[in-house]
This record gives structure tokens, C-alpha cells and sequence, in this order.
């Protein structure tokens, strides 16, 4: 009876490390011929979008509070006296911590190879986004914090892998592919739990949170799509506003209690970002006293 509990725990909560996501290349023909076929411009935005990814990931890697929920976290006993901790949010914090390495490690090698697009300084305002998801507030917002990530990143890496063509960046994302889904349902599985059940109260609180965060995801994203655009890639901004929508619905309709943010907010806030009305975090509903 214990062994099989214990094997139930151990597949649900305990996940293997994900390989080293450093050194991922190309073959040096394919960077020759990416070097000679794609404009200086083009180059500049992939420049960039290597520098957001670097900043992004490495801003993001301590946003769950991974202390805390080790600590907080039911144990179980095994058949030898022994506690034995769900380790979720270690290995979550080991895999989160290996993607700002690789991107990392990515902008490094483009820097060696690739000098004359490197020379052009991003704009500094494409680290906007990454800062949104930096460590700031307390634990439970943050958790909400994180389900905006969730929504938001995998739609980015999309738009990447559609306009961009430089080989180790799409053979990254690509690997990074392969283990995203695990990962984000990881992600959104411990911000759960982070949250806690929702009630008449703490709703409110989280619905603010989630809003404003939203909100200003998608303002940051723009300037990261307007050096895409600059380097010649068409962009459908409409197309990735939609899939974040989406996206999020999903995510917040996994947390358990009362609902956070009906479908429709979520819709209507994607939709007037996009087209160029921001919704104002500070207008969002508070409960009557």
C-alpha cells in the first residue's frame, strides 16, 4: 500500500532535470549560408530577440517562490521512516534555470560569430517585458504573475519560430518544444497551489493582479515586435494577441474556488491592447465595501 502510494507521488510531483540546453548549433555551412542570405537588418532583429530571450528567462527564473513552497509542501512517508518532499519546485526552479543559461550561452556564441549585427545596441525598452516578470511582490502574486508568463511566452516563441530563421535560435526553441508543455503545466500546477483556493475576498486581489499583468505583457511586447518589423518580418500581431487570450482563459481556469476573470474580460483585454486601446490596470473592478 505505501510502495504504491509512493510510486503515485513520485510520477506526479517528481520530474527528471532537462538536458543541458547549452552548446545547441548549426552546422557551419548553415551559418555561412544564414550570414549570406539574410539582410544586415534581419540579422539586427534576431540580435535582438536573442538579447529579450537571454533577459527575459534569466529575469523570470526566480518568479516562482521555489523556498517556500519546499517548504510549505506535504510529505509523505515511505515504508523506511523516511520523509520524502515533493521536489516540483526545485527541479522547476533547475529547468528554468537551464533555459537562461542556454539563451544565455546563444547570445555569447552570436556575439562571436556574428560582431557586425552585435554592434547595434538593443532598444532598451525590450527588456520591459522581461522586468514584469522579475522577482517583485509577494508570493501570491508573483504565482499570479506566473500564469501571465505562461500565456504569454509561448506565443512569442511562436512568433519567433515564424519570422525568424537563424539556425541555433529556432533549433533551440525547438528543443525547448519538447519539453515546454510538462513544463508550463509545471509552472501553472505550483502557482496553483502558491494561490490557494479563491474566495469572496482573495479574488479580488488576484483578479487585480492578473489584469494589470496582463495589461502591461502586452504593452511590453510591442517594442520587441517593432524591431521584428524593422527587420523586414511581418508580424500578425492580432494572431499572437488571440493565442495569449487563450491561453490565459485556460490558465486561470485551472486555479480552484471562485473564478477569477470571465472569458470575456480576458477576450476584451487582448482585443483593445491590440488594437491600440490599453485597458488601464488601474480600472479594473474592486469589491464594494
Amino acid at each position: 500500500m505505501a510502495d504504491a502510494a509512493r510510486s503515485r507521488y513520485t510520477s506526479r510531483d517528481m520530474r527528471r532535470p532537462t538536458d543541458d540546453l547549452t552548446g545547441v548549433r548549426a552546422p557551419p555551412e548553415a551559418l555561412a549560408r544564414w550570414a549570406l542570405e539574410t539582410p544586415l537588418a534581419a540579422q539586427e532583429a534576431t540580435w535582438s530577440a536573442l538579447s529579450f530571450l537571454a533577459l527575459f528567462e534569466h529575469a523570470s527564473a526566480t518568479l516562482l517562490p521555489a523556498p517556500s513552497v519546499l517548504e510549505c509542501a506535504a510529505g509523505l512517508q515511505d515504508p523506511d521512516g523516511f520523509l520524502r518532499v515533493a521536489r516540483g519546485a526545485l527541479e522547476h526552479f533547475q529547468q528554468r534555470s537551464n533555459r537562461a543559461l542556454g539563451w544565455m550561452e546563444q547570445v555569447a556564441f552570436f556575439r562571436e560569430r556574428f560582431p557586425e549585427p552585435a554592434k547595434r545596441q538593443p532598444p532598451a525598452s525590450i527588456g520591459a517585458l522581461a522586468q514584469i516578470f522579475s522577482q517583485t511582490g509577494g508570493a501570491r502574486d508573483r504565482a499570479v504573475d506566473i500564469l501571465v508568463r505562461e500565456s504569454v511566452m509561448p506565443e512569442i516563441e511562436d512568433l519567433f519560430l515564424r519570422t525568424l530563421t537563424y539556425p541555433p535560435l529556432t533549433l533551440l526553441l525547438r528543443k525547448l518544444r519538447e519539453i515546454e508543455p510538462q513544463l508550463g503545466a509545471d509552472s501553472r500546477r505550483l502557482a496553483a497551489e502558491v494561490i490557494g483556493e479563491l474566495g469572496a475576498a482573495s479574488v479580488w486581489v488576484v483578479r487585480k493582479r492578473l489584469v494589470a499583468t496582463a495589461t502591461r505583457a502586452i504593452l511590453g511586447a510591442r517594442p520587441l515586435l517593432d524591431e521584428l518589423e524593422r527587420g523586414g518580418k511581418a508580424v500578425d500581431r492580432s494572431q499572437a494577441a488571440r493565442g495569449f487570450a487563450r491561453r490565459l482563459e485556460a490558465a486561470v481556469g485551472e486555479l480552484s474556488g471562485t473564478p477569477v476573470v470571465p472569458a470575456a474580460i480576458i477576450e476584451r483585454l487582448a482585443g483593445k491592447v491590440a488594437s491600440g486601446e490599453p485597458e488601464k490596470p488601474e480600472d479594473v473592478e474592486t469589491p464594494e465595501e
